[in-house]
């Protein structure tokens, strides 16, 4: 008996690879296609995050920055997108901008089909001020006014003339600011705007950059971040808008578990094939 579970573990040293292969693109592939729903942990720093955007009320007005262009988006898109279906859910407006010249069709996207879905209407409920290559000046000088920041939004209308940017003109009328940024963008919110005019400040970031955001969350700078694809699914469990994040993990977690079967019976068979030698001698 002892002889044939050796026999079967040596053998699996010589199984061709490519089987290996695509055993791993269906472990990737079928939770997408069909999502398995396997728990996430929810960490505190995505909590946090979340509080901040539960304690926000209908009618308040928040700013939204995407920082980040499409090099970064199959990571940061479902943070977005769980925010502001989030908020437009519960009847919480939008001012949103970019400090990417490509962040600004990952905007539209993420805008329009959020609005289309909540039935919200342009100018009213949300506004999209758009690039400004200054963001230095862009971060201090929208603490005094949004509205003479962007002279125009992105397509060109006057910004005094937007009904909602009547009531949020500045940090003081923006109870939060939310940057979804894939480089240090996060950080000098938190510098610029949280420093000098005391604006409340969650972050969401690729999982390489958290680390770098984290000692901003423990001096209390920022009040919450999501890292990652799984901070993401984290917060769409929290929000219970299960999306592109949770299907995600799935792969990931299957995708992982896979490789890690892999390497034990690797590891298996390799001391097979070792003990069938020594008796062979």
């Amino acid at each position: 008996m002892m002889d044939r579970i050796l026999a079967f573990l040596e053998r699996l040293m010589s199984i061709d690879r490519r089987w290996l292969y695509l055993a791993v693109a269906i472990a990737v592939a079928v939770p997408v296609l069909k999502p398995i729903g396997l728990p996430v942990k929810v960490s505190d720093e995505t909590r946090d995050f979340f509080a901040e955007l539960e304690a926000l009320h209908e009618g308040d007005v928040i700013l939204f920055s995407f920082d980040y262009e499409a090099d970064t988006n199959a990571e940061l898109d479902p943070m977005s997108r769980v925010v502001w279906d989030y908020c437009f859910s519960r009847g919480i407006k939008i001012v949103a901008l970019t400090l990417y010249p490509g962040g600004v069709g990952i905007a539209e996207n993420i805008m329009n089909e959020a609005a289309e879905k909540y039935g919200k209407e342009y100018g009213v409920d949300y506004v999209f001020l758009g690039f400004n290559a200054d963001w230095s000046g862009t971060m201090l000088r929208m603490g005094e006014s949004f509205r003479l920041t962007y002279p125009a939004e992105q397509y060109g209308r006057a910004t005094s003339e937007i009904p909602l940017l009547q009531i949020a003109d500045k940090y003081a009328d923006t109870p939060l600011l939310v940057s979804i940024a894939s480089s240090s963008y996060a950080e000098y919110w938190a510098i610029w705007a949280g420093g000098k005019f005391d604006q409340k400040i969650v972050t969401g970031n690729t999982a390489v950059q958290a680390v770098l955001v984290y000692p901003y969350y423990q001096a209390g700078q920022i009040l919450g971040f999501l890292g990652g694809l799984k901070g993401a699914a984290e917060l769409e469990t929290l929000t219970n808008l299960p999306g592109d994040a949770t299907r995600g993990m799935d792969s990931q977690s299957t995708g992982h578990g896979l490789m890690v079967l892999f390497i034990l019976l690797g590891n298996l068979a390799y001391l097979a094939q070792k003990l069938r030698q020594r008796r062979a001698v």
